[in-house]
């Protein structure tokens, strides 16, 4: 379910330093869990992604196992997984320019949110670029090994992406020059209120002064 971008910005920069900066707390899961409670139709791909990238998560926490103890490890592995959990459950249905959006709402400086909006929509088409190279590569059946022609084939995937991000940032660069481009992006930022973003905001107050106060 798709928030306000401004409000899943708020809330994603302060759960993100809160949970940070404190002990992993049972009041910390609320807001999460409210959110859990709106994404429950694709809750299962977001835990899916999650797991993929508790591989790293994990190394971490060992690591800092042996450096500190047993307690710090399992802190950092909860409140790690708390925050990227938080952040899939507010973005996981965004497709980049939503973030870009929330930034221009928010008032950010027009050279940050143009910066912002030519990075998001070059990943955008190099993502789609390199889905075709996928496709190309299936219907070619292509199987991966540990052999000379995959390491050869994908060193030539990354050649091709490399080449293709240098000519889609000229020809953007060009394009937008043309158009009279001054350092200003124009959105269409028109994202009302709903009931749900004013729950989330005011679970965040709370959660804020509970903290502030404790």
């Amino acid at each position: 379910m798709k928030l306000n971008p401004a409000i899943s910005l708020i809330c994603s920069i302060l759960f993100s330093l809160i949970v940070s900066f404190s002990r992993v707390e049972l009041l910390f899961f609320v807001p999460a869990v409210f959110l859990i409670f709106l994404n429950y139709k694709i809750f299962l791909k977001i835990v899916r992604k999650l797991l993929l990238l508790n591989f790293f998560i994990v190394v971490l926490s060992i690591f800092l196992y042996f450096e500190t103890n047993i307690y710090e490890a399992i802190n950092l592995f909860l409140k790690v997984n708390l925050i990227i959990l938080f952040n899939l459950l507010l973005f996981f249905s965004s497709n980049g320019f939503d973030i870009v959006k929330g930034f221009k709402i928010l008032r950010f400086p027009k050279k940050f949110v143009s910066t912002l909006y030519f990075t998001v929509r070059l990943i955008f088409e190099l993502n789609i670029e390199l889905k075709n190279i996928k496709n190309s590569l299936k219907a070619r059946n292509f199987k991966p090994k540990i052999d000379i022609f995959t390491y050869k084939t994908y060193g030539n995937i990354f050649g091709v992406l490399f080449i293709k991000t240098v000519s889609k940032t000229n020809s953007l660069k060009e394009s937008f020059l043309l158009r009279g481009f001054k350092d200003e992006i124009f959105l269409n930022c028109e994202a009302s209120l709903k009931v749900t973003d004013l729950l989330l905001l005011s679970l965040f107050i709370v959660l804020f002064f509970i903290k502030v106060s404790s």
